[in-house]
């Protein structure tokens, strides 16, 4: 009951939003779109691989923080001027815990604080200043990942509403280092993904893209195995084998009725004592912000975490080294 009343209330205020800014556009919006049968121009485009802005700028939060219609949600502020296009700048948790935050199926996240009975329900306004304070106090815990449509790419519909050319293109920027980073340039009507599932898409390669060499100290075969979840058929177990070379991970393995593996190869990133491992295939339900596995070293001895079921993917298990 609870979801389906904060689900009810992440709609309202998305209708007041569009009531308040009739020239603001929204990603889903940009895709869904009609396109005019008279629209048949080819549009010359800048050369935006650089922001024409500093899209973090005060001037552009004036309308604070919202809450896209997509699940899962996350905060973003949009804003639209006619000599620059539109943007949105999307908060996106590094780690899964921090995007989880913003679940409204979280009963200890956000939303948690906005329940029937609470008065700030009903006060979209304290709602944008929560989730700005929230924001401003865990920064470093967040990518600014933003979408851009210049103006070349929009036009006006007859009942004069902002919609995208034909021809239009998205282009998606992030903020580091004191400055943006160009991450692609799309399409708009080939964008078929939306939210944190097309900024998985987007941030993984280009964090993926410079990495080291992996240390010779984690190079070599290993194996590892956990038990899955207990079922009424009995406990599923699972046999993981991985071959670490200097610039490549390559997973396979054996289960009995046990859990989903990604197998193929990851991509390794060294964090201190600790390797991360990223899946780098192209089935899209592996692909993830996180690392899937972590491999540590204690003396001679070597400990994933990750593997196996509920019970164990968060223990560190003992890995086998030939």
């Amino acid at each position: 009951m609870i979801k389906k009343i904060l689900c009810l209330f992440l709609v309202s205020i998305a209708v007041i939003s569009c009531k308040k800014e009739k020239e603001t556009l929204n990603k889903t919006a940009v895709k869904t779109h009609q396109i005019s049968e008279d629209e048949t121009t080819e549009t010359v485009y800048k050369d935006y691989t650089t922001a024409p802005v500093d899209f973090l700028d005060e001037k552009y939060k004036i309308d604070g923080l919202d809450f896209p219609g997509i699940s899962p949600p996350y905060p973003a502020y949009h804003f639209y001027d006619e000599n620059l296009g539109q943007f949105n700048v999307n908060y996106v948790g590094k780690s899964r815990l921090i995007r989880y935050y913003w679940d409204t199926d979280n009963s200890d996240g956000f939303f948690a604080h906005f329940r029937p009975e609470n008065p700030a329900e009903e006060d979209p306004k304290l709602m944008k200043k929560q989730a700005n304070d929230i924001i401003k106090r865990s920064l470093n815990d967040y990518y600014f990942v933003v979408e851009f449509s210049p103006k070349e790419a929009l036009t006006r519909s007859k009942d004069g509403f902002l919609q995208s050319k034909k021809d239009a293109y998205t282009y998606f920027y992030v903020y580091e280092n004191n400055k943006w980073i160009f991450l692609k340039r799309l399409f708009t009507s080939d964008i078929q993904k939306e939210g944190i599932e097309l900024f998985t898409e987007l941030l993984l390669p280009h964090k993926l893209k410079d990495i080291k060499p992996i240390a010779e100290e984690f190079q070599g075969k290993f194996t590892a195995e956990a038990d899955g979840e207990y079922t009424s058929e009995g406990t599923g177990h699972t046999t993981y084998y991985f071959t670490i070379t200097k610039n490549k991970i390559d997973l396979k393995y054996e289960s009995f009725m046990g859990d989903f593996v990604c197998e193929g190869e990851y991509k390794g990133i060294q964090n201190g004592t600790i390797l991360e491992l990223y899946y780098d295939r192209e089935d899209d339900r592996c692909l993830k912000l996180d690392p899937t596995y972590l491999i540590k070293r204690e003396d001679d001895d070597f400990f994933i975490k990750g593997i196996g079921g509920e019970g164990t993917i968060n223990e560190w298990i003992k890995m086998d080294k030939e």
